[in-house]
């Protein structure tokens, strides 16, 4: 399948069609600073449209809903933050009840990576409030010395480690990842895409699939994960070629002649 091939799908009844994305090396470019990612030039204005035509559009991240609010603030797009177990609904923010009672270990892994690591340079704890992630992209060499820290707190405190391009993230050991999440957005709906780039969107890129829809996935070199490459039916070049694909699936839905339209794409 190709991008092509991919539009024609969605665009054959896009009234029951839903477009999950991930946030970070999908909508936005990953770079040094993780508090610093944005939504690629144009990009807002493309999903608005977009969420004109089709019957979902969302992202779907393990950045916190706050995160979101801030960087996707697109009329008509659902937002799921913390692997889904954060949700906006109507003007109100919303978390599953059971995540509560695991704050007081994620306060004590955050404080413990904190002291660990809040003097290293190139490395920044991020508080996720119901998570706490550890990145070293500016400071490769750390990598053995965090992961020896995550697995004690891992031990001791009792919350998941999920491991991704240069990060790892300290969660609540939950029976919920963005693949529970996906069912839970895709529910009642026909052609269901899903699109990411990490170890944590491989949940959802298969049930993407299982649902009869496609996975996506947004490749970014040596970084990326063979076995998302593996799970893919549709690989994208990075963020450049994530922003042309959905350029191309809005003038194709708003010029209302699906696949023709989109074939012309280039």
């Amino acid at each position: 399948m190709d991008r092509d091939a991919l539009t024609a799908a969605l665009a054959a009844d896009p009234a029951r069609a839903a477009l999950v994305l991930d946030f970070d090396g999908v909508l936005a470019r990953i770079g040094d600073d993780p508090a610093a990612s944005a939504l690629e030039p144009g990009t807002a204005a493309v999903l608005t449209e977009l969420a004109q035509h089709l019957g979902v559009v969302a992202v779907l991240s393990g950045r916190p809903l706050a995160f979101l609010r801030q960087r996707v603030d697109v009329r008509g797009v659902a937002l799921h933050g913390s692997y889904g177990v954060q949700w906006r609904e109507g003007d109100e923010d919303r978390v599953l009840e059971e995540v509560g009672r695991w704050q007081p270990a994620v306060d004590t892994a955050a404080g413990a990576l904190r002291a660990a690591f809040g003097d290293t340079d190139g490395v920044h704890v991020e508080d996720k409030g119901i998570a706490v992630a550890v990145h070293w992209r500016r400071a490769p060499e750390q990598e053995q010395a965090v992961a020896a820290v995550v697995a004690e707190l891992v031990a001791g405190t009792g919350l998941r480690a999920e491991p991704g391009k240069l990060v790892v993230e300290l969660r609540p050991p939950l029976e919920q990842d963005k693949g529970t999440a996906l069912r839970r957005i895709a529910a009642g709906l026909g052609t269901v895409v899903y699109a990411g780039d990490d170890r944590g969107d491989l949940p959802a890129l298969r049930v993407a699939r299982e649902l009869g829809g496609h996975a996506v996935v947004v490749e970014h070199g040596r970084e990326t994960d063979p076995e998302l490459l593996e799970v893919a039916e549709v690989v994208l070049q990075g963020t450049d070629e994530v922003t042309l694909w959905l350029t191309g699936l809005r003038d194709a839905l708003t010029a209302g002649t699906g696949a023709g339209e989109a074939m012309m794409q280039p």
